[in-house]
This record gives structure tokens, sequence and C-alpha cells, in this order.
């Protein structure tokens, strides 16, 4: 089997443990987990930084928190994220009234850690949309995991709302190179308006060459 093969393998496997424990975390929240992974997989450690400082941001997670335990937490718990009103509550259930299994969390697998992961990751996602009011597409994380954003909260915030309307999407075409004249103008435009406000200090050229270099296809 080759390499990429074997990285399928890999996550497929993580997946189907994910899978394995949909009667403990709830349906919605293991699908949701599955999809993270098949998307985010080739970048995770990246995408789970994202995540992590914005989640930090927000007041979602605070600096014990961790969102591997999170995970774990999860699939070892009684209750599902449905059984509370609010995401938060969720969170501060798997924080306060879960005690993790420290001695399996230590020894799991890859296969194990990486569905861990993906859960935790699931649910704080869950948790910033909730927050921000707005869906946010798997693909954005991915997109801002690729433009090295991972210590930088206030940029991946300030992205988030700035493309909010139904225009992430829009975000990540323009970080792939995917779209056509005129909407790239127009997503240009939005960052250069946003890094002004932004970064105030920049230099206008400064601004125009940072959002330029952000279609990583035209700067591989």
């Amino acid at each position: 089997m080759g390499f990429w093969g074997s990285v399928g393998s890999f996550v497929s496997s993580a997946v189907s443990a994910i899978s394995s424990v949909a009667s403990s975390i709830g349906s919605a929240l293991a699908s949701s987990a599955g999809n993270f992974l098949k998307v985010a997989s080739p970048w995770l450690g990246s995408v789970m930084q994202v995540i992590e400082v914005v989640s930090t941001l927000l007041g979602i997670l605070n600096s014990k928190d961790n969102i591997e335990e999170l995970g774990a937490k999860a699939m070892e718990a009684d209750k599902k994220p449905e059984d509370f009103d609010s995401n938060a509550e969720y969170i501060d259930y798997l924080r306060n009234d879960i005690e993790l299994d420290r001695e399996k969390f230590e020894n799991a697998t890859d296969v194990e850690k990486t569905a861990r992961q993906a859960v935790g990751a699931s649910i704080v996602i869950k948790g910033i949309e909730e927050k921000k009011g707005f869906e946010i597409p798997v693909t954005t994380w991915v997109a801002m995991a690729k433009l090295g954003l991972g210590d930088k909260a206030e940029e991946i915030d300030k992205i988030l709302d700035t493309f909010k309307d139904g225009k992430l999407e829009d975000f990540v075409d323009y970080t792939e190179g995917k779209l056509e004249v005129k909407k790239e103008l127009e997503v240009g435009d939005s960052l250069v308006e946003m890094y002004q406000e932004l970064e105030p200090s920049m230099s206008i050229e400064e601004i125009e060459d940072k959002v330029m270099n952000m279609d990583l296809k035209n700067n591989a």
C-alpha cells in the first residue's frame, strides 16, 4: 500500500472509531466529527491550533482546556450535546462533571487519539458557531491553517466576521485561486479593508502585498 493509501486507511479507521461511539456522543456530533476529519486530516495539527486560539479568544475554552481531552470525555460521557440547551452548557458539563480516565487517555492508539481530536474539535467548532451566530465550513478552518494563522486569534476572528454572510466559501476559494476575476477583486478589497482596520500601522502597500500573498495557489 502506498503512502496516500496508508493515510486514507488511517483516516477511515479513525472515522470508524468515531462511528462506533455514535450512541454515546449522538449521531449529529459523530457525523460532524467524521466529516471534519475527512476534510481536515492532512492539516489536523495546524487546524486544531487555529480552532483553539480563536475559541480561547471568544471565551469558549479556557487556558486549562484541551480539545483532545474534551473529545475523550465526550466519548466517555452519559449525556449528548442534544441533552443541553446550548453547546456552552455541554462543554461545561464535560469540563466539570466528567472525570477523564487518565490511564486510558495516555495509552490510546494513534487512531483513538485522532478520533478524540476530531470529536473535541467538532464540539469546539459548534461552540464558536453558537457564539458567532453562523455556520463555519470545515474548509474555512483548513484555509486559515494553511495560511499559518494558528497564533493569530484576532485575525482569524476578523476573517470570520468579514465573510460571515455566506461568504466564507468565497474566502476559501480566494486562498485557493479558484475565483473568477470580479469575485477575486471583491474578496481582495474586503480583505484590504479588514486589515486596514485590524492593522492600522501597516501601509496600504504592505496590506495589499499581504492580501495578494493569501492566494496560496499563486504563491506556492
